[in-house]
C-alpha cells in the first residue's frame, strides 16, 4: 500500500546565484509493514512492499541487511556488493532496534538500519557514500538523478550533501528544513512528522555521485537508501502560493457570479 504524505516543488539556493533550482523534492512511499513486506517501515514508492525494485525502474536500494553475506552481529551491514559503493570519513554503524544515546530506530522499523555517529564515535560526524563504482558499471557519462531514503526521527543537527564528479557541492538539505516544513519535532522518535521518506529528483545539470550524511549531535539514522538514474519525479502539485491564489480567483469568480445575479 502506496501512501502520499506531502508533495511539494522547493527551489534550493545550494550556493547557486539567484537560487537557482537544484532538485524537486517529493514525500511518497511504500508502506512495507504489510503482509508480505519487509517490515521496515518506509520505502521508496518506486519499491515494493518487500523492497524489491520494479523492473526497469533503474533503481538500486540499500537496506543494511547483508543480504549479500557477511554483517555484524546482528545480521547487519551493506547489501551493495563491493565496489560498488563506498563508505568514507567519520564513523557509522548498523544494528536493529534502539539504544539510548546510540541510535533510535525509525519509526516502525524492525529491521537493519545505518547511523552515524558510531557508538563512542566522535562529533561532528561527516559520512561520504560515494556511488562511483556504481556509475563506473552503468558506463561512460552516467549520473544520479534520484535519491530517496527513511530518514528517521530527523534533528535540526542532521543534514544531507550531495556533489558532483568533480566534488562540488551541488545542495545541502537540512534537517531543519525539513522539520519546519512537516511542522515536525526534532528528534521524535514516532511522529510522522519526524519520520519521513524522503525523495530527492535531479536537475540533469544537477546529477550526483556522492552524498555525505552530517551531524552535530546523537544520531543521524536512516533505511531503505534508493538511488536511480533516469527516474521521473511524480507529477507536479500546485505550491501553498499557488493554491492560495487558485483560491482567490475562485472567490473573485463566485463574487462575479453574484454580482450579475443582483443587476
Amino acid at each position: 500500500m502506496r501512501k502520499l504524505l506531502f508533495s511539494a516543488i522547493f527551489a534550493v539556493g545550494a550556493g547557486l546565484a539567484g537560487g537557482a533550482q537544484a532538485y524537486q523534492v517529493s514525500y511518497n512511499y511504500t508502506n512495507t509493514n504489510v503482509p508480505g513486506g519487509d517490515q521496515s517501515g518506509k520505502t521508496s514508492p518506486f519499491l515494493t512492499a518487500a523492497n524489491v525494485a520494479v523492473p526497469g525502474s533503474g533503481i538500486f536500494i540499500e537496506t543494511f541487511g547483508a543480504r549479500n553475506g557477511g554483517g555484524n552481529a546482528q545480521g547487519c551491514g551493506l547489501d551493495t556488493p563491493a565496489g560498488l559503493v563506498s563508505l568514507s570519513g567519520g564513523s557509522y554503524a548498523f544494528r536493529s532496534g534502539t539504544v539510548a544515546g546510540v541510535a533510535a530506530a525509525p519509526a516502525g522499523d524492525s529491521t537493519c538500519y545505518a547511523y552515524g555517529p558510531s557508538q563512542g564515535g566522535s562529533l561532528p560526524d561527516v559520512v561520504n557514500v560515494n556511488y562511483s563504482g556504481l556509475l563506473s558499471q552503468l558506463g561512460a557519462g552516467a549520473s544520479l538523478n534520484y535519491l530517496g531514503l527513511y530518514y528517521g526521527s530527523i534533528d535540526t543537527y542532521n543534514d544531507l550533501l550531495f556533489y558532483n564528479a568533480q566534488g562540488g557541492l551541488i545542495a545541502t538539505v537540512t534537517g531543519a528544513s525539513l522539520i519546519d516544513q512537516f511542522k515536525g519535532t526534532s528528534g521524535n522518535q514516532q511522529a510522522d512528522s519526524s519520520n519521513i521518506y524522503v525523495n530527492l529528483f535531479f536537475e540533469p545539470g544537477e546529477q550526483f555521485t556522492s552524498f555525505s550524511f552530517r551531524t552535530t549531535g546523537i544520531a543521524f539514522e536512516m533505511d531503505n537508501v534508493s538511488v536511480g538514474f533516469n527516474v521521473a519525479p511524480p507529477s507536479q502539485v500546485p505550491e501553498p502560493g499557488s493554491l492560495a491564489l487558485l483560491g482567490l480567483g475562485i472567490a473573485a469568480i463566485g463574487l462575479t457570479r453574484r454580482r450579475k445575479r443582483s443587476v
